[in-house]
């Protein structure tokens, strides 16, 4: 978990640069596209860990865990985007796809905060 929580601050302070490369090089990071990442399976992690004796508050930790998880499909969701944006008629911009991808991963961050708050101190 610590690793995955290194991973998004890495994400959040490199983001332009990452960014920059497009939605899949964001989905690395997301460790959604690829195994390279802390992130990559992060699911499985959670879930043993919320059964763990390091767990002090398995309720809290759950609820944090649940939208953490489900923000951080939104932000692959939002970074997958990004990929096919653009076409004919009125398209929207890879940017505003990456944008959303990046309010995502910064709505993880609270929940990250949430999930460590509530492990064994």
């Amino acid at each position: 978990f610590a690793a995955a929580t290194a991973a998004t601050d890495r994400l959040l302070a490199d983001w332009d640069a990452i960014a920059a490369r497009g939605g899949d090089a964001v989905r690395t990071e997301l460790g959604t596209n690829g195994v390279k990442s802390p992130l990559f399976q992060i699911d499985k992690a959670v879930k043993v860990l919320v059964q763990s004796e390091l767990v002090e508050d398995p309720v809290a930790f759950s609820e944090a865990a649940e939208e953490y998880l489900l923000g951080l499909g939104r932000a692959d969701s939002m970074a997958y985007s990004a990929n096919f944006a653009g076409g004919s008629g009125k398209p929207t911009p890879p940017s505003v796809y990456i944008a959303k991808s990046k309010a995502e991963v910064e709505l993880i961050k609270r929940y990250e905060k949430e999930m460590q708050a509530a492990l064994a101190k």
